[in-house]
């Protein structure tokens, strides 16, 4: 819901300052909805399928060829239904900055964007933001909200807009600085103990940009760490987990692939009887004080077998598993760098 509220509020910036002196508040309503247009996709990719999630959410329509093609019809249906106010290049230019401005945000993010679609199938992710983030997004909210109470052509309103736009903008730039910063940290504690590695990741953790996980392919093992910004010299704890990818390679199901593909490398499995649990921890441990997989891998994915069909499966934790309370009261623990 974050996310959805981040693309809402950006979307009504963009369409006030672009078309708001021609329909007043009509352009932020309409840029909130060209903003989150691409997200659509969940009408047939849903959230309780993880097969359909997988394969269909940020796939075409959040291409950017797509979306190109996308803003030209859309722009003219918004320029004959306003009765051609404001010009047809205006209303293009809201669409295509939304429609653009929504796929460059994800790829922000860690969970891969097939925006080369449909060229390449490449997940990309700068992995600079969490999925979702309440300092980025409150502050972009309040403004909006506030802006849109004073009248259309006001300074009060012209300011407000643009400077959630400035915000957006600077504190994107900052995501990029903090996880130069981080990326240092993580490979200077990889040389003092003598880790190698072939490919390691950095993300931010959920909510912020200050507490940040690695994860590091070593051989036959996936290492993770955290690392705080207000950490400073505290050494930090790398846990292993085995990767077993013979585990995966020689499993019959056509997802034990799709999984490997959505992982980008990064991924372990157990089996616990007839059952694969493949963990993907490119989204990072939700529990930060446990370190057995199921225990700090809230969520995962089933490989099993069901009447000679396999079937592929998701564990959700459920609220009382969550505990909201504490897990937000850990995550701030973490960020001051407190065991």
């Amino acid at each position: 819901y974050i996310g959805f509220i981040n693309s809402y509020c950006i979307g009504a910036a963009i369409g006030d300052r672009i078309l708001g002196k021609k329909i007043g508040r009509k352009a932020a309503w309409i840029g909130a909805f060209a903003k989150t247009f691409p997200d659509f996709d969940l009408l047939y990719s849903g959230l309780n399928d993880p097969r359909k999630y997988i394969l269909y959410h940020r796939s075409y329509t959040h291409s950017f060829f797509v979306e190109l093609l996308t803003a030209f019809p859309m722009a003219w249906i918004c320029y004959l239904l306003f009765k051609k106010t404001g010009s047809y290049k205006q209303w293009f230019i809201m669409w295509i900055a939304c429609l653009w401005g929504h796929s460059l945000l994800d790829i922000c993010t860690n969970y891969g964007t097939r925006i080369f679609l449909p060229f390449s199938r490449k997940l990309v992710s700068l992995n600079n933001i969490a999925i979702a983030d309440l300092i980025f997004t409150l502050p972009i909210l309040i403004l909006v909200v506030i802006a849109l109470c004073y009248k259309n052509e006001s300074r009060q309103r012209i300011t407000l807009m643009r400077s959630s736009l400035i915000y957006t903008i600077c504190y994107l730039g900052m995501t990029f600085i903090n996880k130069s910063i981080v990326n240092n940290h993580f490979e200077k504690s990889l040389q003092e103990n003598h880790i190698s590695y072939q490919n390691y990741m950095t993300n931010p953790t959920i909510l912020n940009n200050f507490l940040w996980y690695s994860i590091v392919n070593s051989d036959s093992t996936l290492k993770i760490g955290e690392y705080s910004l207000f950490q400073h010299n505290k050494p930090i704890v790398w846990r292993s987990y085995p990767i077993n990818q013979s585990l995966l390679e020689n499993c019959e199901s056509k997802d034990a692939a799709m999984l490997t593909w959505f992982s980008q490398g990064y991924c372990f499995t157990l089996k616990n009887q007839d059952t694969l649990e493949v963990f993907i921890p490119k989204f990072g441990r939700g529990d930060l004080d446990k370190t057995a997989p199921k225990e700090t891998f809230l969520f995962y994915y089933k490989l099993y077998q069901q009447n000679g069909e396999w079937i592929m499966d998701a564990h959700q934790p459920s609220n009382e598993e969550m505990k909201f309370k504490e897990a937000f009261a850990q995550l701030v623990r973490k960020i001051r760098g407190i065991d």
